[in-house]
């Protein structure tokens, strides 16, 4: 009895220096600041995240970031006084297309990074280019813009500015060493054909979404310019996304 109680000893004592052993590795090769380090899961199972970026996975980063955006951006709202408004940027879905698609862009290019300087730096510009490219895209596209910073200090071309930049630095920091290491461990520990059906059927409403709401915003700023519809789909799309409809899900859209 006393010679098994010793095995079992031994054995708990090589299983918390492996688990030492492994959150030393993970210290070192991704040097986390030790604050940082204590928010990361310790189970049993492995602490590092796999680093393999998956369809799904992509998914629900896309949902979360756009959730998190439409939060954010409707707090912002209400603390400055101006009431509840839409931020959600679509018609459907509460996911802002801004933050989702930053929030994959910003862990597909960060998440191999192990300097901090370099989460912030490369955080700052792609992020400010991403800003800058939807804003240029919805110009040119649908001829509608959804925010303009030309009224900003430092902006650049009215679509972004360097506050805002390192703004998205910052947020870059946040995500990588905070939020995503422990989403990504939190993600593997469920059924891979669960993730990717549920991930399928996201892709599919966001897609839906997407069409549905460049169709409006074309015939949107078409109806401006007197511009009648010229197919049934163009006539129905009028009728239920009118311009009150239109201007109450949209309030910040400016059509040029």
């Amino acid at each position: 009895m006393k010679t098994r109680r010793h095995a079992d000893t031994r054995a708990e004592w090589a299983r918390k220096n492996k688990l030492l052993k492994k959150r030393y590795l993970l210290a070192r090769n991704i040097r986390l600041p030790s604050a940082f380090l204590r928010l990361l899961p310790q189970s049993e199972g492995r602490e590092e995240p796999s680093g393999k970026m998956t369809f799904s996975k992509a998914v629900f980063l896309y949902v979360l970031g756009g959730l998190v955006g439409t939060v954010w951006e409707t707090l912002l709202n209400l603390f400055r006084g101006r009431g509840f408004v839409f931020c959600n940027g679509s018609i459907f879905t509460p996911f802002n297309f801004v933050y989702g698609v930053g929030a994959v862009v910003i862990i597909l290019l960060l998440k191999n990074r192990k300097k901090w300087w370099q989460v912030f730096l490369i955080g700052s510009l792609g992020g400010g280019l991403v800003e800058y490219i939807l804003s240029f895209l919805e110009e040119a596209v649908l001829g509608t813009r959804s925010w303009n910073y030309s009224h900003k200090f430092l902006n650049i071309n009215g679509r972004t500015t360097v506050p805002y930049m390192i703004f998205w630095g910052l947020l870059c920091l946040a995500v990588i060493y905070i939020v995503y290491r422990p989403l990504d461990n939190w993600l593997e520990t469920f059924p891979k054909k669960a993730m990717k059906i549920a991930a399928i059927v996201l892709f599919c409403v966001i897609a839906i979404d997407w069409m549905v709401t460049v169709s409006a915003l074309i015939r949107y700023s078409a109806r401006a310019e007197g511009t009648a519809a010229a197919t049934f789909i163009g006539e129905w799309i009028d009728r239920v996304f009118d311009d009150a409809f239109m201007k109450r899900r949209f309030p910040a859209m400016k059509i040029n």
